[in-house]
């Protein structure tokens, strides 16, 4: 075995977070771990040309992994306007009139963040808001699956009160048939496919998502794909190592049949840019009230939406697994979860189904019954415990029988479901470290579900690499494994539980680089 190249020691390295025990130092050699142990043990390896790095007793964990990002999503976040701050539509207002006094009166004026529960009024904004200004106005709920634009934006759009209902989409109407403005799912679609995009603003939003992921110890993303051009983009800026960190892409489901024309193909190992997944939504978000419920929701006479048929789905799922693809089935409604379920239960009766690892995202309102289908058809949950700290709303929303099956981590680990975690970004915060308090924490949920911290981190850890099917390169610090770690400001597994909200990433390694 070849001397290493750089060795950390001094440190607290938690090699496997799920067992919860340290090690003093680790050895890398081109860019892998070679060894891993004591002080003693690991500087006995050195070489003279070795370079050494004295942790003074910092903490190391693996490099994290997001399970499930819009990395596109997260960089426009920066140009176009962040309405999370908005406690009024008289706020959301006035930010689209600061931003139509400094841009030409033709450009769109793109948005994001609003959330109706933090409005003094406590309504989405409505096209009527928005008509101060002649320039088009598209501005999305925070959630991503409900959005508002202003009469500019419909009319270039061609959206009027005589287009029908897109598949899984409402165009909503008041009482009088005229449009509110307000469009849900896939009715998004109508207005976004209007909004101009070039290649230079996807390129600069990307590099800088993935520059500030990289100062939050993420190593590998998960980045759920919009269209073919991010695609490109996406993978030429990894070729290029502009984009640091590993991608596994997950493509929207509309790209399946484009897949042999485009060149893709799934691509399960090997590499820093994959290819593995398909998306499909089957409902919507319960902030929006478009999460497809079993019954109503506890504050509206509405049980939310299915976006897709049973019949769709069924052939697009067999279309998907035909081709070798990974299922990553956004469902978070019960009603939605059972109905991923009774398709995946056809499908992983195969064995080469079954090997495909199909995932369900997100999985937020799951009773027991359904986890149980989870654990028996083979199927893994990629859920966002900041989830568990954004729905702040969540008992006034689905009532108090409903949430101790509200993000329930504890009982899939129990029971044997295999979890990985994300953010879902830009619609939770991105910081992986918020995650992991969110998730032992449960503020507001009931706390039979909460996770101990090694569980916790380690749905970022071996429970996202084994649900991309990259467990035997990262997730882990052990030997032959990426050297991606992080070092972080304090010791995780010693801090009281209110004080992991403040943990914090200070340096960042990729195959054996600092990046961060």
């Amino acid at each position: 075995m070849a001397n290493p190249d750089l060795i950390l020691h001094n440190g607290v390295i938690y090699s496997q977070v799920r067992k919860g025990s340290a090690v003093q130092a680790l050895a890398i050699w081109n860019g892998r771990i070679t060894d891993v142990g004591t002080d003693h043990t690991i500087l006995r390896l050195r070489a003279r040309s070795v370079k050494e790095l004295d942790l003074q007793g910092r903490t190391v964990i693996p490099g994290l992994i997001d399970s499930h990002i819009h990395l596109l999503g997260y960089g426009m976040t920066s140009k176009n306007l962040d309405l999370g701050d908005s406690k009024s539509i008289g706020a959301i207002k006035r930010a689209v009139k600061r931003r139509a006094s400094r841009t030409d009166s033709k450009k769109w004026i793109v948005g994001r963040g609003w959330d109706q529960e933090r409005l003094s009024e406590h309504r989405p904004p409505v096209r009527g808001d928005l008509d101060f200004t002649s320039s088009p106005v598209f501005l999305k709920r925070v959630c991503g699956h409900v959005a508002v634009a202003n009469s500019a934006a419909l009319a270039l759009a061609k959206v009027d009160e005589k287009t029908p209902n897109p598949a899984g989409g409402v165009i909503e109407k008041d009482e009088a048939n005229r449009l509110t403005g307000v469009l849900k799912e896939g009715a998004l679609a109508l207005v976004q496919q209007a909004v101009p995009r070039n290649e230079t603003d996807i390129e600069s939003a990307l590099v800088s998502a993935a520059r500030r992921l990289l100062r939050l110890g993420l190593t590998s993303l998960h980045c759920i794909i919009e269209d073919a051009l991010e695609l490109k983009v996406l993978k030429r800026l990894s070729a290029e190592g502009r984009v640091k960190q590993s991608i596994y892409a997950v493509l929207p489901i509309e790209l399946l049949e484009k897949a042999s024309s485009l060149g893709l193909a799934t691509e399960k190992s090997g590499g820093s840019f994959r290819v593995g997944g398909v998306k499909v939504f089957l409902d919507g978000s319960l902030g929006a009230r478009t999460a497809a419920l079993r019954e109503p929701y506890s504050d509206s006479p509405t049980s939310g939406m299915l976006t897709m048929e049973r019949g769709e789905f069924d052939h697009a799922a067999g279309e998907a697994v035909a081709a070798g693809f990974q299922l990553s089935i956004h469902a978070i409604g019960d009603k939605a979860v059972e109905q991923a379920l009774g398709v995946l239960a056809k499908s992983n009766r195969a064995t080469a189904s079954r090997r495909l690892r199909h995932r369900i995202e997100h999985v937020s309102l799951v009773p027991p019954s359904l986890l149980s289908k989870m654990r028996k058809y083979g199927v893994l949950a990629s859920v966002q415990p900041p989830f568990i700290y954004t729905d702040y709303w969540a008992a006034e929303r689905l009532g108090q029988t409903r949430l101790s099956s509200l993000y329930p981590f504890r009982s899939m680990l129990d029971l044997g479901v295999r979890v990985a975690a994300g953010s879902d970004c830009p619609a939770a915060p991105s910081d992986p470290l918020l995650g992991v308090w969110s998730a032992v924490a449960r503020p507001g949920l009931p706390s039979p579900e909460r996770l101990t911290v090694s569980e916790a981190l380690s749905l970022y850890a071996e429970g996202s690499a084994f649900a991309s099917f990259s467990e035997n390169r990262e997730g882990s610090l052990e030997p032959g494994k990426q050297a991606n770690l992080v070092i972080l400001d304090r010791d995780l597994f010693q801090c009281p539980t209110a004080n992991l909200r403040n943990v914090r990433a200070m340096r960042t390694m990729i195959d054996g680089e600092f990046v961060a």
